[in-house]
């Protein structure tokens, strides 16, 4: 045998050993190796009210099912002397149709407008104001446009949220029906700082976790300080997130259920050009 053609065996072998793993068995033929790669097909998501009756339906690969909750109790707040608006999720709390939103958006009045869809508009009675936490609830009839979610409030304020996603469904300027995804970046202040997207008008918006957990309520756009005159800028993407953890929720408790809803009416004037909105510094 020629050495030229032993050079060739050697180099032949040596290719087959390469492209052997040893100790790796094949995989198992019932073994879907894209399985995490191909979505499955979902059941349509859907939306009931507190009687059981389905109020819309959400094709699921889009929305989660905490998130089409919360589209569907997103409401409007408006002032009914002042212009502008914030926004407000409808919930059901103790058995009784609220409204939570923040503070500065009812500043000090004792009834506020709540526009559902379709042209609904109800009056919501200011029940609970904690002005330190930003944070107010209204006790409002029940709505036919919206859906009330049950108010389960995450009690906790630590670490543990860093990173926890979000969602929650605003108004933001002259936006209808617009939902934010984010998730926690820090606690400061006694407030939640989180990455997703505010403007002016989606203060109030109710904010849940994935599990369905009222974390609290958007209170503020973040500012940034650049240093060319003293300039400050909203930072849109940097929100800050009043927690329901910091409230009184046994006074709350209290008020929700001594407090007879008022009538609902037809309509009130809207507001195209919201002029607040919670800036914190």
């Amino acid at each position: 045998m020629s050495k030229g053609f032993k050079n060739l065996i050697i180099i032949a072998s040596l290719l087959c050993v390469s492209c052997i793993a040893p100790g790796v068995s094949p995989p198992s033929p019932s073994l879907n190796l894209n399985q995490d790669l191909v979505p499955t097909a979902s059941p349509p998501v859907e939306v009931r009210n507190v009687f059981g009756d389905v109020f819309e339906v959400f094709d699921a690969p889009n929305l989660s099912l905490t998130e089409a909750r919360a589209r569907a109790a997103a409401v409007k707040v408006r002032s009914l002397v002042e212009e502008g608006h914030g926004s407000g999720s409808y919930l059901m709390a103790y058995g009784r149709g609220v409204v939570v939103t923040a503070a500065h958006v009812v500043r000090d009045q004792t009834v506020m407008a709540i526009d559902g869809q379709e042209g609904e508009t109800v009056v919501g009675k200011v029940v609970f104001v904690d002005r330190e936490n930003d944070v107010a609830f209204m006790v409002v009839p029940e709505m036919t446009s919206r859906t009330a979610v049950r108010y389960r409030p995450d009690k906790s304020y630590d670490e543990r949220l860093i990173g926890a996603r979000l969602t929650y469904t605003g108004f933001p300027s002259h936006h209808d029906l617009l939902t934010i995804r984010g998730y926690v970046s820090s606690l400061e202040h006694q407030m939640i700082v989180t990455n997703m997207f505010g403007w002016f008008g989606s203060s109030g918006s109710g904010v849940f976790d994935r599990r369905g957990k009222f974390i609290g309520v958007v209170s503020g756009i973040d500012i940034g300080h650049i240093g060319v005159f003293g300039m400050s800028i909203p930072l849109a993407s940097i929100i800050w997130v009043a927690p329901v953890s910091m409230i009184d929720h046994q006074t709350l408790k209290v008020r929700i259920l001594t407090t007879e809803p008022p009538g609902s009416i037809n309509a009130f004037p809207g507001a195209m050009a919201p002029r607040r909105g919670g800036v914190r510094n």
